[in-house]
């Protein structure tokens, strides 16, 4: 995580929220906040196994979506939009296997979980779940 903070701050990133981190014993980070990203940044294309938020700026909806389908990785997306017309284009563009709009509601037991690209196949959790366990048969008979 530090390596991650630190190579983006020495390309232009603004730490916007830096918190402490707990003392005691155990590995911990402290929540952080970064903004004015870029994609060289190794942050921006790695993923960050911690409590890490990376901000970046875009002048339209095509740039946003073209950067949230820049890696091939498609497992979970958020968004947060005022407009039906973005959520619509949101929902048609990204490509992950679950995004959510104006809310956080994706780690639920009843709805499916999973990702798309190298972020995996299938689903588990919610109905979906249960597909990988069946063996569909058809069965016709006459007379």
């Amino acid at each position: 995580m530090r390596k991650l903070i630190e190579d983006a701050k020495a390309k232009g990133a603004t730490e916007l929220l830096a918190t402490e981190v707990p003392k005691g014993p155990g590995y911990f980070f402290g929540p952080t906040v970064l903004g004015n990203m870029t994609p060289e940044m190794a942050a921006m294309n790695e993923e960050p196994f911690g409590p890490l938020a990376l901000l970046m700026p875009f002048d339209t909806l095509e740039q946003a979506l073209a950067e949230a389908n820049r890696l091939p990785y498609g497992l979970a997306s958020y968004a947060f939009t005022t407009s039906t017309r973005t959520a619509q284009a949101l929902s048609d563009g990204i490509e992950a296997g679950m995004l959510t709009i104006n809310h956080m509601g994706l780690g639920l037991p009843e709805v499916p979980f999973g990702g798309v690209q190298d972020s995996g196949y299938g689903s588990e959790g919610g109905t979906e779940a249960i597909e990988a366990y069946l063996n569909t048969k058809l069965v016709t008979q006459r007379g």
